[in-house]
């Protein structure tokens, strides 16, 4: 899983980072963040290799024991997708991410590479705090289609135990698999989508929905919010308002799930 790598060694190293500009970069360290490659044996997703970041400049996150999964495949939406696990890595968790092909590595939806921790059949005996899916086509129905997955999030809403998805990913695997039913959800606003929910929310003011243990969100413009909404529910509000500070997010409380 995604933890703290060893940041105390070494002059300035070219690592596989997120293209950023300088001013975000520094935000991005000074938040103790997660970095995207291969540095020290450290496994995690690959973007791009544009950066050259010093690991004396990146602070240490505390890691927790709230376990996330974050399931992937070839067509996932490559800005949810690493949305989601930067910032749950930012609040604490240990993030796996587990691939539904054969393949650990999938290209997501845009072309972009990414590297996964395990196959999602080597995740089936794990406790996970929470499921969190991003969307893209042809990804969800990648997603969909997994039957090892199926059963992931068939046992985690029969333990009430949190799922979250987002984009395509609410209509296309949760509602496939009868986890809406009871549940008020929003997803990307397109009618082969919405009409596939029991009980849509389409509303551009609600970019977050928590209906019991699950929590949906629209699309790639919702990612940020989506995830400080899940850092709220495993964290609480002064981690999200913590993170959402150090990533220039004005956060708009009635997004948040009350206390």
């Amino acid at each position: 899983p995604h933890s703290n790598p060893n940041l105390d060694s070494g002059d300035p190293t070219n690592l596989q980072t997120f293209c950023l500009t300088h001013d975000f970069e520094m935000a991005f360290a000074a938040a103790g963040s997660w970095r995207l490659g291969r540095t020290s044996g450290f496994h995690s997703p690959q973007v791009c290799n544009t950066s050259r970041v010093s690991r004396k400049s990146m602070s240490v996150v505390v890691m927790s024991n709230v376990n996330v999964l974050v399931p992937v495949g070839n067509g996932s939406e490559e800005i949810e997708t690493v949305t989601i696990i930067d910032t749950l890595v930012r609040a604490g968790a240990n993030v796996t991410v587990a691939s539904v092909e054969e393949d650990l590595q999938v290209t997501a939806s845009r072309g972009v590479k990414i590297v996964a921790d395990k196959a999602i059949g080597d995740c089936l005996d794990s406790p996970w705090d929470l499921i969190a899916l991003p969307g893209g086509m042809p990804g969800a129905e990648n997603l969909r289609n997994s039957s090892d997955l199926a059963h992931l999030l068939k046992h985690q809403n029969g333990q009430d135990k949190r799922i979250g998805a987002i984009c395509a990913s609410p209509a296309v695997v949760l509602a496939s698999h009868g986890l809406l039913n009871d549940r008020q959800a929003t997803c990307y606003p397109a009618p082969q989508f919405l009409d596939q929910l029991p009980n849509p929310i389409d509303d551009d003011d609600v970019p977050v929905v928590v209906s019991g243990n699950i929590t949906t969100s629209r699309g790639p413009g919702t990612a940020l919010v989506f995830s400080l909404n899940l850092v709220h529910q495993l964290f609480g509000k002064a981690k999200a308002d913590e993170l959402a500070a150090v990533m220039l997010l004005d956060m708009n409380e009635s997004w948040m799930p009350s206390e």
